[in-house]
This record gives C-alpha cells, structure tokens and sequence, in this order.
C-alpha cells in the first residue's frame, strides 16, 4: 500500500487560519453550537432536545476529531479570523478513504460570517488541500433542501449537479421529522475549472472590499 500524504495540521489563507482543534476554543465552539441561527440548516445535530451542547460534548467531540487526524482518518480546522483572531466555524472532512481517493467535506460557519465570502474561501482552501496536496478523487457534499445557500454555492457556483436525493435518511429529534441529504459530488477532473471560478469569484470579492474600505 502507497504511503498516505501527510494532512497538514494548518492552513492559511487571505483572511484566515485554519488550525487543529483546541481546547482554547472550547467556550466559542460551545457557544456557536448552540446558537440557533447559525444551526438553522443543521437542526438535527444541534441536541436542541436538551437545551444544546453540554461542555462536556463539545470537549468530546473536539477530541474525536483530533484522534482522527492523528490516525489520517478525518481533517478538521478550526477556523480563524487573522484580523480579530475570533472562531469563525469549521471546515474539513470527517471521513478521508485513502484507498478509494474520496472525502465528504462539511463546513460550519458563525451566522455572524455568512456574507462577505468566508465561507467560500475556507471551502476553497480546504479543496485545494484536498484535491492538490491528498490527490483525492472525489469529494462529497451533503445539505439539506432548505440550506439554499448552500445548493447555489454547488449548483450555480461551482456548476455541480445534484448526484441524488437520500431520503429520509436522518431523524430529527428537534422537529420530529425526518431529514432527506442532498448529496453533490466533485471529481478531480472538474476542479480545475471550479478553482478558477472560486480564485476569480475570491478577487473580486476582495478588491470590492478593499474599495469600501
């Protein structure tokens, strides 16, 4: 079996960190968790059935994530403003098969950073990692029917088709419903193009802000 790539334990990119998780961000992960606008899409993980995370969750699930680096399994950063050195989300993958080149790709960002671009940047620079530097294959996205802003961002954005619908696939305990994945899938062959639609979408971006300011 070929050596799997090292995953690299930080990023950067033009207004961002991306760095392993840690227990200094602890508090804000707890409390971005239990915020209920910026877990709107993502109402069946965010235990509202018991008043939200307990610390004692946010601490164990920081530390599987961690166990899954460490054994080239998973990837998970925790996202960073450079300006403000606030907790902006996280970004990475929960599985990596390196056998089979794939990875499902999830991002979680604080409401308070939904505009203004941030959230493509950190899936842009999670891609490049991805695709560049771990030679994947294909990575999957699964959103709900709801999250729009998610489906344009794959759908219009990047020009990716629904591959299908899994329904029913989750139980909600929030809502007592079931909640049905919306599954796109990029190759290889199709980043190219969409990292350059993403570095140009990126500059534009940048050199508006940079005319407001």
């Amino acid at each position: 079996m070929a050596e799997r790539p090292a995953i690299p334990p930080t990023l950067e990119s033009a207004r961002l960190t991306y760095d392993s998780p840690s227990e200094k961000d602890d508090a804000a992960m707890h409390a971005m968790l239990r915020d209920p606008d910026t877990m709107i899409f993502l109402r069946y993980m965010a235990k509202e059935w018991q008043g939200g995370w307990t610390a004692e969750e946010i601490v164990e699930r920081r530390e599987s994530r961690v166990k899954g680096i460490e054994e080239k399994r998973s990837t998970t950063y925790y996202v960073h403003d450079k300006s403000t050195g606030e907790l902006v989300g996280s970004v990475g993958s929960n599985t990596i098969n390196f056998d089979y080149r794939n990875a499902h790709v999830g991002i979680i960002l604080s409401k308070k950073y939904w505009s203004g671009g941030y959230g493509t940047e950190a899936l842009y620079r999670l891609m490049r990692m991805l695709f560049d530097d771990l030679k994947m294959h294909k990575l999957i996205y699964e959103t709900t029917e709801n999250n729009i802003g998610m489906r344009k961002f794959l759908e219009q954005t990047c020009g990716v088709p629904l591959a299908f619908v899994r329904k029913d696939e989750i139980w909600c305990r929030a809502t007592e419903k079931w909640v049905s994945l919306w599954q796109y899938e990029i190759f290889e062959d199709d980043w190219p193009r969409i990292a350059a639609t993403l570095k140009e979408n990126l500059e534009r971006g940048a050199a508006k802000h940079a005319s407001i300011a």
